[in-house]
C-alpha cells in the first residue's frame, strides 16, 4: 500500500467528546454490570468507549478485542476500534478495521459472513 493510499482510506480525526456526570454514572452501571457478567457486550463497549474518552486506550483496546471475540458483529465495535488504533499511532490497523466496518455496514452481507470471528 502507497503512502497516497493510506491517507486515501486514513480515519476521520475523532470528534472531542467532553464528559459529564451522567456519563459517568452510565459508565458506573457499565462497569457494574461487567463484574456479574465479564461478557456483557454492551457493557463492554460503553466502558471501552469511555476508556477512548478519557484516553485509556490500552483498556479500551483490551474490551474492544474480548466484545470483537464473543461478537465481531456488534454494531460500531469496528469503528470504534478504528478510532482507538488511530490515536495508538496503528494508521494500518486502524484502516484496516474501518475497511472491516464498512463490510459489516453493507446491508447484502450473508449471515454466515456476519457471524464469521475475524
Amino acid at each position: 500500500m502507497q503512502a497516497g493510499e493510506l491517507q486515501k482510506h486514513a480515519v476521520r480525526q475523532p470528534v472531542q467528546i467532553v464528559p459529564t456526570p451522567a456519563d459517568r454514572e452510565v459508565v458506573q452501571a457499565a462497569q457494574h454490570r461487567l463484574l456479574e457478567d465479564p461478557g456483557d457486550a454492551d457493557a463492554l463497549f460503553a466502558v471501552a468507549a469511555w476508556d477512548e474518552i478519557v484516553g485509556d486506550l490500552d483498556n479500551a483496546m483490551d474490551l474492544l478485542n474480548r466484545l470483537v471475540s464473543k461478537e465481531p458483529d456488534y454494531p460500531g465495535v469496528w469503528w470504534l476500534r478504528a478510532r482507538v488504533l488511530k490515536e495508538m499511532g496503528r494508521e494500518r490497523d486502524a484502516i484496516a478495521c474501518e475497511r472491516i466496518a464498512r463490510i459489516y455496514a453493507e446491508p447484502e452481507l450473508p449471515e454466515c459472513v456476519r457471524k464469521f470471528p475475524f
